[in-house]
């Protein structure tokens, strides 16, 4: 966990100063969780030479100061429900209600973001009864730029005045694991609605990923405001016309007068700015030990065709900055757009195939279906049970060894043109196929060059191929695709409930 915490703590301390005496970074709180079973890193800052040590159920690690700041990790502990993480140096700090159990590190946009109170009625009855200190969360200031003040944040536990502001989807994933593992879950909810992938990594990892033209743009941007006092004034006009014009939509001002939103300058507080989350989120809380990472973001990228090399380079940097080369990273494929996406087009189809094509090739990522639980016209579908509870599937049957769990949805792996029609073949297939509504027109072929012509198909008599006809007159496929839209309903399953990813495949001849 060495190489992972000082790039972490680099960050770190560009962020916070050195106090006369130590305490914990303010990642570290009252009701705090951490990582069972693995040594644990904490940090924090100090006295320069000051001698700190730091104690956990009879285990213990000391260290010095240097440079204003240190670090320890402590040997790996055993679950333990509540107690007490000490810190003593000049003067002694206690962090009480501590719990060891397992911590997941929740990041991505809105669709992470979105809270438990966001989700009515679905989350009535929940927040009515809340009460569950076995599952608890701290959310990471929404900061977008790493210069500003951190405001104050903390560890908070599942009850009637917290869990309303707890994320949706990784509660509903929390609730499914605590109750298999009976261990304290801990989630870390670093997201921040609105935001792309870039804004989350390095310029070094978005420049490997192809992206120096992101960076080039993003320089000549912020360069058209001389100063921060520039950029600044022109945030304050570009707020005070946006209250006008939502005050005057409010009061239903027709389209035609009202124009234009205004949009919002660009400048070093932009949340867009490629590395600018990185620096001011992401950095708070790296390396904090994890079991693993859920990622739910995409939609800030819609039809962009280098998502898959960013995402890539995005979870090998995680990995590095954790120490972790084989952390799990489990991906939630974008589920509905807005109305300014027209169903028929692809460009949110092009970033669930870069999900679902990056988590098959690495084996120790993993996806989950979303879009049967979307909802047309909006990007932020309420219904996030599912979505949660499918993370915690992958989860309990990748990470846990759960056996007989229905882990991932099947995915497309080759299409063969056999006698006139075509057979697509599946990886990751439990169970057998069904098709649950033969008349939704989802399936289509084209021949080379041609226009896309809906295809009917069936299920091969043992459960596991799909059996594709071209329509009648049509010419020899080339290429072959299943639920390529913005928002399209699903109609491929598994008999146990999995829907099956949307694919594009190339159409190949039987060898």
């Amino acid at each position: 966990m060495m190489r992972g915490f000082y790039i972490g703590l680099t960050l770190f301390a560009t962020l916070f100063c050195s106090a006369d005496a130590a305490q914990f970074a303010p990642v570290f709180t009252n009701n705090a969780v951490l990582q069972r079973d693995e040594p644990v890193s904490i940090w924090g800052t100090g006295r320069e030479g000051e001698q700190v040590t730091v104690s956990i159920v009879e285990h213990s690690a000391s260290t010095v100061v240097e440079n204003g700041r240190w670090r320890v990790q402590l040997p790996a502990l055993p679950a333990v429900s509540s107690t007490t993480l000490r810190l003593a140096g000049d003067t002694v700090v206690e962090l009480t209600n501590v719990a060891v159990g397992d911590v997941w590190l929740l990041t991505g946009q809105s669709n992470m973001e979105w809270r438990l109170n966001q989700c009515s009625p679905h989350s009535d009855e929940l927040l009515a009864s809340a009460n569950n200190a076995m599952i608890r969360q701290i959310k990471i200031p929404l900061r977008a730029y790493a210069g500003d003040p951190l405001p104050s944040f903390e560890w908070k536990t599942f009850d009637k005045t917290e869990a309303p502001y707890f994320s949706a989807v990784g509660y509903h994933f929390a609730e499914a694991v605590q109750q298999h593992l009976g261990v304290v879950i801990g989630l870390v909810n670093c997201s921040f609605g609105g935001t792309p992938i870039q804004a989350w990594m390095s310029r070094n990892a978005i420049s490997a990923a192809g992206g120096d033209r992101l960076l080039t743009e993003d320089d000549r941007k912020v360069a058209e405001f001389p100063d921060a006092a520039t950029y600044d004034l022109a945030w304050k006009a570009y707020d005070a016309a946006r209250r006008q014009w939502d005050e005057r939509k409010k009061s239903g001002t027709p389209e035609r007068e009202l124009g234009p939103k205004p949009v919002e300058p660009y400048g070093f507080r932009s949340k867009s700015r490629p590395g600018g989350l990185r620096d001011s989120m992401l950095a708070v809380v790296t390396p904090y030990t994890a079991r693993g990472v859920l990622w739910y973001q995409g939609e800030n990228n819609a039809g962009q065709s280098d998502y898959g090399r960013m995402l890539e380079k995005f979870i090998g940097e995680i990995r590095r900055e954790w120490a972790e080369p084989r952390l799990p990273f489990f991906i939630a494929q974008i589920s509905s757009p807005t109305t300014n996406f027209p169903d028929e087009q692809d460009a949110y189809a092009v970033i669930r195939e870069a999900q679902r094509r990056v988590a098959v090739e690495d084996p120790n990522s993993g996806f989950v279906v979303t879009l049967d639980y979307g909802e047309k016209g909006n990007v932020h579908p309420i219904r996030k049970r599912p979505v949660g509870e499918r993370f915690a599937q992958l989860a309990l049957a990748r990470v846990y060894g759960l056996k007989n769990a229905a882990a991932q949805s099947p995915s497309a792996a080759r299409a063969i043109l056999q006698d006139g029609e075509v057979v697509v073949e599946f990886r990751d297939m439990p169970g057998r196929l069904e098709i649950r509504d033969s008349s939704l027109p989802t399936l289509e072929v084209a021949g080379s060059g041609g226009p896309w012509m809906a295809a009917s198909g069936r299920i091969s008599q043992d459960g596991q191929k799909l059996i594709v006809t071209p329509p009648v007159g049509g010419v020899s496929p080339s290429g072959i695709r299943y639920a390529w839209r913005n928002f399209c309903p699903l109609s491929l399953y598994t008999d146990g409930g999995l829907p099956i990813s949307p694919w594009a495949l190339a159409v190949h001849s039987n060898p």
